[in-house]
């Protein structure tokens, strides 16, 4: 125990201790070990975090997630950011092209697809729909936001009449950007979809529709809509997804069954996420998940030739 010290101040002395072949082999053993268990602590955070993973979030985690909320307050003038359109089928929806996007440039799009209840524009002092305009976030993933509406409360993405004409929405604005030589135009490959509760619903049902459309998904929420069996998740295990749950929701079982089914069928990428002590509402701090939005805005669709 003597040798440790000893070398460091050789090490730091101005005329240093003169280091046998012995000592060489002991400070060279020092940092080998050291550095390994460095290496193993990346590790272990990357497998708590990565592929494959479920993660119960215990409550002092979940409390710094409100407390970015709660310092954020109210998502104000979204009225004012969002443009309200009007798609020719008849569905209502809202855009949001960043003033800073570049004309020209590509850049992702972001769908969101909201809840039963969250009908105008400012409910909920604008969360969840209102996290993706937040400078903090547009900062460092600028991106362009679609966010389509149900009319009424008996609209439902679901519906294969709604999520029609939800897509339709989507390619024509698509194919509006792309064609405009002065606007920001969307990459086709980094499509992503979330939504919560009836939102979160819609989102399993629009990538087991539309496999090959979008480059990733987060379904905050949507109870068993998702797959609830292997052969099910087939389709879908090439769609990296983080999928988010409170675990006193009466939905959770079906979003571990959907963990569990795409795990089974050898899913590339999904997660999942459930709050401990929570329910059914999440979706005001369950996008501040530490690694997120780094995680979505990294991800892009595979070549056609590879999709399953």
């Amino acid at each position: 125990m003597r040798v440790v010290p000893e070398l460091k101040c050789g090490c730091m002395d101005a005329n240093p201790i003169p280091m046998t072949p012995r000592s060489r082999s002991l400070l060279f053993l020092i940092l080998a070990t050291a550095t390994a268990v460095t290496l193993s602590i990346s590790t272990t955070r990357a497998e708590v975090d990565g592929p494959g993973i479920s993660r119960v979030i215990a409550i002092e985690e979940v409390k710094k997630l409100k407390a970015i909320r709660d310092e954020i307050g109210e998502i104000e003038n979204l009225e004012v950011l969002y443009e309200d359109r009007m798609h020719k089928s008849g569905l209502p929806y809202h855009l949001y092209v960043p003033k800073q996007l570049k004309a020209g440039e590509k850049y992702p799009l972001v769908t969101f697809l909201h809840g039963y209840t969250d009908l105008t524009i400012d409910t909920h002092k604008g969360f969840p729909k209102g996290v993706w305009s937040l400078p903090r976030i547009q900062k460092t993933h600028p991106h362009i936001l679609f966010v389509p509406r149900n009319r009424t409360k008996e609209d439902r993405w679901s519906s294969e009449k709604y999520r029609t004409m939800t897509i339709n929405a989507l390619n024509d604005l698509v194919t509006e950007l792309n064609g405009d030589p002065k606007t920001p135009k969307v990459d086709v490959d980094r499509l992503y979809l979330t939504g919560f509760s009836r939102g979160g619903q819609g989102t399993w049902n629009f990538i087991r529709t539309f496999p090959k459309k979008f480059a990733a998904a987060a379904p905050l929420s949507g109870f068993s809509h998702g797959p609830q069996n292997e052969k099910e998740a087939e389709p879908i295990r090439h769609v990296p997804i983080w999928i988010f749950n409170g675990d006193g929701d009466k939905g959770v079982k079906g979003s571990r069954i959907s963990f569990k089914a795409l795990k089974d069928a050898g899913a590339a990428d999904v997660r999942y996420h459930e709050y401990k002590s929570q329910g059914h509402v999440i979706d005001d701090f369950a996008y501040f998940t530490d690694g997120f939005m780094p995680w979505i805005f990294s991800q892009k669709r595979e070549p056609s030739s590879k999709r399953r």
